[in-house]
């Protein structure tokens, strides 16, 4: 790939400082790339959100990445009321770098008083509330109201919206004058998009009535379970949510159907589901027991909505339109705006997926050591997601397909493969996922910081990630060698483009997604570029209207994005015009063999073009989706494996294969 062209670096520092990944200023950005962890090493634990809060800076202090930033709770919460709240924390949690939004949270809303913490901990354990959270890592929040006798009031709403702005966010922070002070709380015991409400009685009737109208916080609940409240008639859910209703008032079922656009209804088990055909995870499901077994439910609750379902923060303001709009998408009407998308979830569950039962686990290995940068960094830790008969070896010799995941700039690879969809397609496809921490082997910062305007250098996976490949085929013969894919997010699109080169005769096809900053090319070498033309790459580049990849002000494709289409097009023998013609050609400039625009999960309007080889394949993929900034989606590993899926490559000779629908 030859050089590209220049002139982003300002829209790539806005984007990374809008999305938290890092700082500006390398005395602000420590990095220690070796030994990597994403977990807490915590021991379970159940405290009064006062004591929380303090016992947070010290344990979240001592996280990966976190040894030289200062910690402190979150003022918000200084005069909140005490001895309302109760925190559980599973063992074990998810921290360091992006790791918590691993963890689930579940809010527990109840007007019950308890008299301490060993009555309150002996509720949670008799809803089975303790094993559930156990089992898929993460918190219990247990809300009372400030005033036991009155019950859930005004003045709770406002309480708990402010402990709603503590927990569920990432990378809290003011600046002060002795540098960034960073809050602890939802490191400590909080979560991102995987919060899920549970209200009883009265707890319920709150959520109802107070909560489920506010979009901003019910937006961000990936699901509800309310027991038994009432509803009043005038209240509109704020946005469509799955729920779990045990003998609901009928008000409710009808006001959580109508906002999840519910069209379609079955009966499960007693059970009413009633769901969107479109979008099945907008659904209802409505219980009646005269003499209910609570845990029993919970736990159906837990498995059958919560587990399948999470958020993730796709916009950076509701205020984003689509910028210039192509008259021809009047034919597919552009959806409401949604902050946090709802989008599928394959939970781990005691380390092995709800779907495909995928083993998950993190490998630290020394095997590769001998591939240092200037800084003696190697290719060390990466995750591995393989299905169980791969493990038990009653899977055939080379029958499942591997996807080698690769994350971006500050994200945790097991959240990488979660948030961008690959577990879902894994488990559902049953291939393996293998995930490198791979950072500052892409690229070598200047002084091993990750900081805007420092000199990089090339690093070391185009000879390392061949060998992650062959080591892991090795290791699992079930795996299949000529079905290995290659996708990346960001930094990860930068690593993409790596693999494709160094592994190019053991990848049978790549997406790179959103690495279209001129730091994250790979300029391959004379002799590279021959080879890649000699035996092609079936490429798609995926990207979104608030990414690295378009230009705004002038509502297209940027050079950059459109050089890459260019340059695949070369290794591919795809002939595209020599003039693009944006008027003629919206968006993306050239005329395409395909051109087709869906929605993605009733959120998203989502533009694909295929482009031919001289052979009539479509070799070559173009994906941009509508009003997404530079931040992980689920439906990119949907949209990544429906290209991917088609082409095998022959280990022996490299050629690839292509098999259509």
């Amino acid at each position: 790939m030859s050089r590209s062209v220049a002139g982003q670096s300002a829209l790539f520092a806005a984007i990374l400082l809008a999305a938290g990944t890092f700082s500006l200023t390398g005395a602000e950005a420590p990095y220690s790339y070796m030994n990597y962890r994403n977990r807490q090493n915590n021991g379970a634990t159940f405290e009064l959100l006062e004591e929380a809060r303090q016992s947070g800076p010290r344990a979240v202090a001592s996280l990966y990445g976190n040894g030289e930033k200062r910690f402190a709770p979150h003022p918000a919460l200084e005069t909140f009321p005490a001895g309302s709240v109760y925190v559980y924390r599973s063992a074990n949690l998810y921290g360091g770098r992006t790791a918590a939004r691993n963890n689930t949270a579940v809010v527990v809303f109840c007007e019950r008083r308890f008299q301490g913490k060993d009555e309150a901990l002996g509720f949670l354990t008799e809803l089975g509330l303790i094993r559930q959270i156990d089992s898929v890592t993460g918190s219990v929040i247990l809300v009372t109201p400030a005033e036991p006798g009155a019950g859930f009031t005004r003045t709770d709403l406002e309480n708990y919206d402010t402990l709603h702005g503590v927990l569920f966010t990432q990378n809290a922070s003011q600046r002060t004058n002795e540098g960034i002070l960073y809050y602890s709380d939802a490191e400590y015991c909080g979560a991102y998009g995987k919060v899920y409400f549970i209200g009883i009685d009265g707890g319920a009737t709150f959520i109802n009535n107070r909560i489920a109208p506010r979009k901003d916080l019910v937006g961000l609940c990936s699901g509800l379970m309310l027991i038994g409240g009432e509803m009043d008639a005038s209240v509109k859910v704020g946005t469509y949510v799955p729920a779990y209703l045990l003998n609901g008032p009928p008000t409710a079922v009808e006001r959580y159907r109508r906002v999840n656009g519910t069209d379609a209804y079955r009966v499960e088990e007693g059970v009413e589901v009633f769901y969107n055909r479109l979008v099945p995870l907008r659904r209802v499901m409505a219980a009646r027991d005269p003499r209910p077994e609570l845990s029993t439910h919970v736990a159906d609750a837990f498995h059958d909505l919560f587990l399948e379902a999470q958020r993730v923060s796709v916009i950076r303001s509701l205020a984003q339109e689509a910028v210039n709009t192509p008259p021809y998408l009047d034919y597919v009407a552009a959806p409401a705006i949604s902050r946090y998308a709802l989008c599928p979830r394959n939970a781990i569950v005691d380390g092995v997926t709800a779907r495909g039962r995928l083993h998950v686990s993190l490998r630290q290995e020394e095997i590769f050591g001998d591939l240092k940068t200037q800084y003696d960094q190697y290719l060390q830790s990466w995750y591995e997601c393989i299905p169980q008969d791969v493990l038990d070896g009653t899977a055939p010799r080379g029958s499942v397909p591997v996807i080698l995941a690769l994350h971006g700039t500050g994200d945790d690879p097991l959240m990488f493969v979660d948030e961008i969809g690959l577990l879902e397609v894994a488990g559902r496809e049953k291939a393996a996922v293998i995930a490198p921490f791979e950072e500052e082997l892409v690229v070598v910062h200047e002084g091993a910081r990750v900081a805007m305007g420092v000199p990089v250098s090339e690093g070391v996976l185009v000879q390392a990630l061949p060998r992650l490949i062959a080591h892991v085929l090795e290791k699992y013969p079930a795996l299949d060698a000529s079905r290995v894919y290659a996708t990346g997010y960001s930094l990860g699109g930068g690593a993409t483009y790596r693999a494709i080169y160094g592994g190019m005769e053991k990848i049978a096809a790549a997406v790179p997604m959103a690495g279209m900053h001129d730091d994250m090319f790979y300029f391959s070498t004379p002799e590279e570029d021959a080879r890649l033309r000699e035996i092609g790459m079936p490429v798609m580049i995926l990207t979104s209207t608030f990414d690295l990849g378009f230009q705004q002000e002038e509502g297209r494709l940027t050079d950059n994005t459109l050089k890459l289409l260019r340059d695949f097009a070369r290794v591919n023998r795809v002939q595209l015009a020599d003039v693009r013609d944006f008027s003629a050609h919206p968006l993306v400039g050239y005329p395409a063999d395909r051109m087709e625009v869906t929605t993605l999960a009733g959120e998203w309007r989502t533009f694909l073009w295929s482009f031919k080889n001289d052979e009539g394949i479509p070799i070559l993929g173009l994906s941009c989706t509508e009003n997404l900034t530079h931040a992980l989606y689920p439906n990119y590993g949907e949209i990544a494996w429906n290209f991917m899926k088609h082409f095998a490559r022959e280990s022996k000779t490299g050629k690839w294969l292509y098999t259509p629908e």
